[in-house]
């Protein structure tokens, strides 16, 4: 019997059907890595039960790194269009979105990664659905890599700006501690856009998060630069 097997190859081929079979599986904590790829390999590759039956075990394995990029993070943003009637916001690349409720969305990010709790990611959802919704695990799995692949995107745009912190893996950060870093880093954010300028911060606020972190981008290039050419002239 000849079985010819077609499935999606990246994130951006997936249908909502299908982008909600892979967040409800990722959601589950039930499966393996491999047993992911192997059920959507099976839905997605519509295989019927006969088919099943004279596939081996090896041949079906034989697909799993075709499959790979289904356990990572999206380098363009995927979400679902809706979740529980409300409709997500219009631009899934954030463009459009005001700076105040990136930042929003980054602080819940983080405590999301820290703690774990779909209660982050319930906060988050009342920027980008329009409503705080109690969501369900997969629906928060999609909200979580929704933000995920908008910040891989960020990183990729704005390279001189999001740059990984240094990690110091014998250090335990206390929950005041992260929470400082992070108002810290909000503040240093706000002054960078106003130059000091309190009288802005509520136009600041109001930007264009895309506006607002091509700015900063700029910025953090030009500090660069500038150390770059100090420490040649210290030498």
């Amino acid at each position: 019997m000849r079985i010819d097997i077609t499935v999606p190859t990246d994130w951006r081929e997936l249908d909502q059907k299908q982008l909600h079979y892979a967040c409800f599986l990722l959601s589950s904590g039930h499966y393996t890595p491999d047993q992911i790829k192997s059920l959507c390999i099976i839905r997605w590759g519509k295989l019927t039960q006969e088919q099943l039956e004279v596939l081996k075990p090896e041949q079906i394995a034989a697909f799993l790194p075709m499959m790979d990029w289904l356990t990572g993070i999206p380098t363009t943003p995927v979400c679902l269009e809706k979740i529980q009637g409300r409709e997500a916001q219009e631009n899934a690349d954030f463009q459009g979105l005001r700076f105040e409720d990136w930042l929003i969305i980054e602080a819940n990010y983080q405590g999301y990664l820290r703690h774990k709790e779909i209660s982050f990611l319930n906060d988050i959802s009342r920027i980008l659905y329009g409503k705080r919704l109690e969501l369900s695990a997969p629906e928060a799995y999609s909200v979580f890599l929704w933000v995920a692949s908008v910040k891989q995107l960020f990183a990729n745009r704005f390279p001189h700006f999001f740059v990984p912190a240094p990690i110091d893996e014998n250090k335990q950060e206390s929950d005041r501690e992260v929470y400082e870093k992070l108002r810290s880093a909000r503040n240093m954010q706000i002054r960078a856009l106003t130059k000091g300028d309190i009288t802005k911060e509520k136009e600041i606020y109001e930007m264009d998060c895309w506006r607002a972190l091509t700015e900063l981008d700029a910025q953090a290039e030009e500090y660069n630069e500038i150390k770059k050419q100090y420490a040649k002239n210290g030498k």
